[in-house]
């Protein structure tokens, strides 16, 4: 019998300045359905904004998070295959019973990870140890933090587009995608913060078309970042 194929994940290594190609890409597909952009991000902050209410809407808000970020990544692809884009493909992956355990986890994963640094976060705010202590603890916090994004920055789209279901891998290999291209994300970062900034003279109106512009560049990104190659092999390895 003929050996199985499997798919091995590869990470690919970009030019610096392939954000800004990432941000022309994003403008292109946003403006193919501008309004239904805005309006699905203006469920995704609203869903944000009610998780602050109450501890059980934060893990609620924190649980739809992967299924309407799937919603959103699903969205471009749609659109990258010239098919409509509706409203309601915000919300057609919590009707995909097969990747609700592996947000599950996801999730689980993040609030483990949360809890430890929102208690760092507190004793930095609440510390009246010496100066240099608490510089200590406050550059001991941004790393975890830029780890922690790290380890989480493609996890969705690994899971949902790659269908690696092994919690382990996600992380490994999302950590890794961004450190190989920590250049061109750094410049993602700082034309992100630019033109969150050009929205202060609209009272941050503007971000209703900046942050759809911005995760769409990211979800680019992915794209970027990522190649599938099929060899015949009887594991499923990870190679990055």
């Amino acid at each position: 019998m003929e050996k199985q194929f499997r798919v091995k994940l590869i990470v690919r290594r970009v030019n610096a300045l392939t954000s800004i190609n990432w941000l022309k890409d994003s403008w292109a597909i946003f403006w193919q359905a501008p309004l239904v952009w805005i309006l699905m991000f203006l469920v995704i902050g609203l869903v944000t904004l009610v998780g602050q209410i109450h501890p059980i809407l934060s893990l609620l808000s924190l649980l739809a998070g992967p299924f309407l970020t799937a919603g959103v990544y699903n969205s471009i692809v749609l659109l990258q295959k010239k098919q409509p884009l509706v409203f309601n493909n915000l919300f057609v992956v919590f009707k995909q019973k097969d990747n609700w355990p592996i947000f599950f986890r996801l999730v689980m994963l993040e609030l483990a990870i949360l809890m430890p640094l929102t208690i760092m976060l507190s004793e930095i705010v609440l510390s009246h140890e010496e100066q240099r202590l608490n510089q200590l603890l406050v550059l001991a916090f941004v790393v975890s933090v830029v780890i922690t994004r790290m380890l989480l920055a493609y996890a969705v789209a690994i899971a949902y587009f790659l269908k690696e279901r092994r919690v382990l891998a996600i992380v490994q290999t999302s950590f890794i995608a961004c450190w190989r291209n920590i250049i061109p994300l750094m410049v993602f970062g700082l034309l992100s913060v630019g033109l969150i900034l050009l929205t202060m003279p609209t009272m941050f109106l503007g971000l209703l078309l900046v942050m759809p512009l911005l995760h769409i560049a990211f979800f680019h990104s992915f794209n970027d970042f990522f190649a599938l190659q099929v060899n015949p092999t009887d594991d499923a390895i990870l190679e990055v």
